[in-house]
């Protein structure tokens, strides 16, 4: 009886290994856990498509993250140092960089919920994976950013996207 059931679960096992994994297929997702007291995000959430929308496009060098999930929306928007453009690394001291501010001497950072900001953010944010079709769009992102509110060591909000179109 053991023995049938060992070989079962291998064949199971070897079964499961031979299914395709759609790696080709899109991936949208956002997510991001607050601590106590963070602003303007607050407690954590998961955002994934096809049931939320999540858009990652460029413009005029800033990098836009947005989420919309029923009545919640969520946009984040990082940009490089004044004359250069965003890639793939660690950017550190990123301060807020409003909508419609020129670029800042150093990284910027903007992030908005639900009629929500901080106009004195502190942030650090890391681009793993930045690509862009021959039309520029962009068609993979995957980043991370830690950001606070107020104070370089206040709450933070940690939070990490994945964007394959």
């Amino acid at each position: 009886m053991l023995r049938t059931g060992v070989l079962a679960a291998s064949t199971l096992a070897l079964g499961l290994a031979f299914v395709p994994v759609a790696s080709a297929d899109p991936v949208q997702t956002v997510a991001y856990a607050s601590e106590d007291h963070a602003h303007p995000l607050k407690g954590s959430a998961s955002y994934s498509a096809p049931g939320d929308e999540i858009a990652v496009w460029e413009y005029s060098g800033v990098l836009k993250i947005d989420v919309q999930s029923g009545l919640k929306d969520l946009r984040v928007e990082l940009s490089a140092p004044a004359g250069e453009t965003l890639h793939t690394g660690t950017y550190t001291g990123a301060r807020f960089r409003g909508q419609s501010d020129p670029a800042l001497a150093g990284p910027g950072i903007f992030v908005y919920t639900n009629g929500l900001s901080c106009g004195d953010d502190y942030a650090d944010f890391t681009i793993d994976r930045l690509d862009h079709s021959a039309d520029g769009k962009v068609t993979d992102y995957d980043g991370t950013f830690v950001q606070r509110c107020g104070t370089p060591d206040g709450p933070a909000t940690h939070g990490e996207v994945h964007f394959h179109a």
